[in-house]
């Protein structure tokens, strides 16, 4: 059971995950070793699954949207998309698309491989590509 405080947590490290827990546990008016322990239990709990970074822009992002056939196991698709070099995020969606994919490589060319991987896929009935022209983070309050 996630209380206040623990998305209070989530939430700081979502924004910074090297954010130092004496740091965090200044701004929360609580201490260290209780937002270690938090962030220990959320973590071996499954809420938080991993720590990682953002990368600068200079890199060529997208968001490949795939639609697939009916009757096909979505999940069975996304973890394969997940698995390519190149893929950061990947979303099962609801709407015309059935999954999301985040591209962040350093070509064209690259990008151009991962759809043309995907478009492969005996059950993907088509995918549409748009590029990230600019990305705005959330800020620490």
């Amino acid at each position: 059971m996630i209380d206040h405080l623990d998305e209070r947590i989530i939430e700081i490290l979502k924004k910074d995950s090297r954010k130092p827990f004496v740091e965090i546990a200044d701004e929360l008016k609580v201490s260290e070793g209780t937002i270690r322990s938090r962030v220990r239990k959320l973590f071996e709990e499954g809420v938080i699954q991993s720590f990682t970074i953002k990368t600068s822009s200079k890199n060529v992002k997208a968001i490949i949207e795939v639609k697939i056939d009916v009757n096909v196991n979505t999940s069975e698709v996304a973890d394969q998309i997940a698995k390519f070099d190149g893929v950061s995020e990947v979303f099962e969606v609801t709407g015309e698309e059935d999954i999301v994919a985040i591209i962040d490589v350093t070509s064209s060319p690259q990008l151009n491989d991962i759809i043309e991987r995907i478009r492969h896929f005996d059950n993907v009935q088509s995918t549409r590509t748009r590029l990230i022209l600019k990305e705005h983070f959330g800020v620490s309050e």
